[in-house]
């Protein structure tokens, strides 16, 4: 059976009043992998100091968002750079979202900074290229373009060496991008619907992450409207699934 390792470095939550949890960055990563049948999903923080050690011990890593920035020298992009090699040198697929993205972009030799233009905010276009419609992860989702949740005010400015495009938007041209087909990287949220970027915000706002929410930001993510792009999971642990299975018959 296969085995996934989510990381969740962002790990928020809002409280319900019985202070039972009402909503967390983790539930949307746990509502796009609850139907996968035959697979452990393990969930953790960035926090975690054994979290090399896990993702050695798994098929696949998912890399999720988080408030710090990417670019930074800190102790706490550091651990998770390490988690990166760890799944290059090692062969174990990774997918990487937001901060995730941005700090896979940094590893692999790509531009990350704070963006000039601002924030992304809301569900832009976001156009498949030619590469991403033959890549695993947009495997049937038609039209050549989606639409999904976008919240970051950095990014990977520059496409890393060695890696293909897969995605764009106006405002962000590297939107997703992946090396060797083994570590992919998605500026957008997958995990997230137009619901999940309010209670996000509200979360951000409880917690003091943000003091002051602009107007023009309440609009646009209170108009947020787009659906969870859970065939991007899907695709992705096929891919992990696939990569287990050609270890077995290899050791084997």
């Amino acid at each position: 059976m296969a085995k996934l390792l989510i990381v969740d470095p962002l790990d928020i939550s809002l409280k319900a009043k019985d202070g039972s949890v009402e909503w967390s960055s983790r539930s949307c990563f746990e509502k796009c992998l609850r139907d996968e049948k035959g697979l452990i999903c393990e969930y953790t923080t960035a926090s975690d100091s054994e979290l090399c050690r896990l993702a050695l011990a798994s098929d696949g890593v998912i890399l999720g968002g988080s408030e710090a920035s990417a670019w930074e020298d800190s102790a706490f992009n550091d651990h998770l750079l390490d988690l990166i090699a760890i799944c290059r040198i090692n062969e174990i697929p990774l997918l990487a979202v937001c901060y995730g993205a941005q700090l896979l972009g940094r590893a692999l030799g790509g531009h990350v900074s704070r963006h000039p233009h601002g924030i992304e905010l809301g569900a832009p276009a976001i156009r498949i290229s030619e590469k991403g419609k033959q890549h695993f992860l947009f495997e049937g989702i038609e039209g050549g373009c989606i639409w999904s949740v976008e919240t970051h005010s950095d990014a990977v400015m520059t496409l890393p060496p060695d890696c293909e495009l897969l995605a764009s938007t106006e405002h962000t041209p590297v939107q997703a991008f992946s090396f060797q087909g083994l570590l992919t990287g998605v500026q957008f949220h997958p995990e997230m619907n137009g619901d999940d970027l309010r209670k996000l915000w509200e979360a951000f706002e409880l917690s003091g992450l943000v003091t002051s929410v602009p107007d023009s930001y309440r609009e646009t993510i209170s108009a947020c409207e787009c659906d969870r792009i859970v065939a991007v999971f899907q695709n992705f642990v096929e891919r992990v699934r696939a990569g287990r299975r050609s270890r077995i018959v290899l050791e084997g």
